[in-house]
């Protein structure tokens, strides 16, 4: 009797202390869901992709003065560099969107993307969100001003100071016939659906204003680098899919979690992580149907998928989670060998 209650005592503290890792598990895993978070004002999109193709001549040319006058520099960049149409505040502004508006083949995209976004509602509260997250670990920064187009295939989005511009063609879905006529191949299309352009938007924001571009940066500052950005989506999108965040199918982030071991090794082994070879360096960062030197199966861009997870390591060692600080560290090695990774 007394074995036995000896023995029923030991389970229930085994039980308990199991219990007890599970629970702290369950809170470093889910911490960056815990932010008590105070939302921002509703993101309002304004919807060029609309109101240009709704417009007489001389309407256009008061809305484009307005337009100007409310969303500057990304309403300019758009106009004067993805269009090309010319200077904004040229003479001949008006005729040159007129010509845009009315060309066939913009107008059966225009159609398209009307058909697609009837509305914004949703993205709006997407991006409401994010931007809430993102006041929530850089409270003195100011949120920029969001506009919707028609950018004629030449970006996904436009990132100025203080705008953003999303063009709508480039997420109509990946059996877009569009896609068929410009013959993008399918890692592209496969990132050009709805769901991806909340964490394209914030992905380009994070990047254009807090990294700089680093001549003859080693392969280990690069996926660093990226590994920031990465885990500032994992922030400021704490429940979404870590295959939205870099763009992966989910067979594909199904592989990468797989070998990640495999691929850390291929790093050490082969002496890569501190190369500046160029070559050697895109092979693991550049964009593609999959990795250079690793199987055909294997998603592109891996060497930051591998960064995403040292920064991740690193800033479950970090007391208090600082976006700014971990920003703000420049030594891709600190980084590397406070997070003790071990894939």
């Amino acid at each position: 009797m007394i074995r036995g209650f000896i023995r029923t005592t030991l389970q229930t503290i085994l039980c308990l202390i199991t219990i007890s890792f599970l629970v702290v598990a369950c809170t470093d895993k889910n911490q960056l869901q815990q932010v008590d978070i105070q939302k921002v004002e509703e993101i309002e999109i304004e919807r060029i992709d609309k109101s240009w193709f709704t417009l007489t001549a001389n309407e256009q040319h008061d809305r484009n003065k307005r337009l100007l006058n409310n969303y500057g520099d990304v309403y300019k960049r758009y106009v004067e560099d993805v269009l090309q149409l010319g200077g904004v505040s040229d003479s001949t502004i008006d005729l040159q969107i007129q010509r845009f508006v009315n060309d066939e083949s913009i107008s059966e995209v225009q159609l398209e993307v009307q058909k697609a976004y009837p509305d914004l509602d949703h993205l709006s509260e997407e991006l409401t969100d994010a931007w809430s997250y993102y006041h929530y670990y850089f409270p003195d920064k100011p949120l920029p001003n969001h506009i919707s187009v028609i950018g004629g295939f030449n970006t996904p989005a436009i990132l100025t100071e203080n705008g953003v511009g999303i063009a709508l063609e480039m997420f109509l879905g990946k059996n877009c016939v569009f896609y068929d006529y410009l013959q993008l191949p399918v890692y592209l299309r496969n990132r050009m659906t709805a769901d991806h352009i909340a964490p394209t938007v914030m992905k380009g924001w994070v990047q254009t204003e807090y990294l700089l571009e680093k001549p003859n940066a080693s392969l280990l500052e690069r996926i660093i680098d990226q590994g920031k950005v990465l885990y500032c989506l994992d922030a400021i999108f704490p429940f979404m899919e870590d295959s939205l965040k870099i763009a992966y199918t989910a067979q594909q982030i199904d592989w990468a979690k797989t070998h990640e071991s495999f691929v850390w090794a291929y790093f050490v082994d082969n002496e890569l992580l501190f190369s500046s070879d160029p070559t050697q360096v895109s092979k693991f960062t550049n964009d593609g149907p999959f990795t250079v030197d690793l199987a055909k199966e294997s998603p592109s861009r891996m060497g930051y998928y591998i960064g995403w997870q040292i920064v991740r390591a690193y800033m479950e060692r970090q007391e208090n989670i600082d976006l700014m600080a971990l920003l703000n560290e420049k030594d891709a090695q600190y980084i590397l060998n406070n997070s003790k990774y071990k894939p």
